[in-house]
């Protein structure tokens, strides 16, 4: 009785992996700064000495800002024509 359990158990495993392999698939990430490969996020120090983020970074892509849309400090929900992937 209890093997039967854990087969049935270990079954509707194998299924949910399966189900979460095929839906991470799909998922692609929005193309904000923040995804970018170019962007480098600030972090300041709470009261605890712990990181946190704050929403603003800037942009190493190398192109001038003035052909990015004025975007020289992006925050994390903008994106500019230089937008690359972290891979």
């Amino acid at each position: 009785m209890l093997s039967s359990e854990i087969l049935k158990l270990e079954t509707e495993n194998q299924e949910l992996k399966e189900m979460l392999r095929i839906l991470s698939k799909d998922t692609s990430k929005p193309k904000d700064c923040r995804h970018c490969k170019y962007y480098i996020q600030y972090y300041c120090r709470d009261n605890h000495g712990n990181f946190r983020t704050i929403y603003a970074g800037h942009c190493i892509c190398g192109v001038p800002s003035r052909k990015r849309n004025g975007k020289r400090n992006p925050t994390p929900e903008e994106t500019c024509l230089c937008y690359e992937g972290r891979g």
